[in-house]
């Protein structure tokens, strides 16, 4: 699981790369996809981190 958390991170920071990259090109579309592909990646990680607590929605 901590392995998996791991790759989860180093994830959310390529696509942040790819978002400033992308924004500097000129690319709103692909921008958006990213945004939303990095916060269900941050959302993922927020639930496996230890010691918290998944809210119910």
């Amino acid at each position: 699981m901590n392995n998996y958390l791991k790759k989860l991170q180093l994830r959310h920071r390529r696509i942040d790369r790819l978002i400033d990259t992308s924004k500097s090109a000129g690319k709103q579309e692909e921008v958006k996809a990213l945004k939303r592909i990095r916060l269900q990646i941050k959302d993922r990680i927020t639930e496996l981190q230890p010691g918290r607590q998944s809210v119910p929605q």
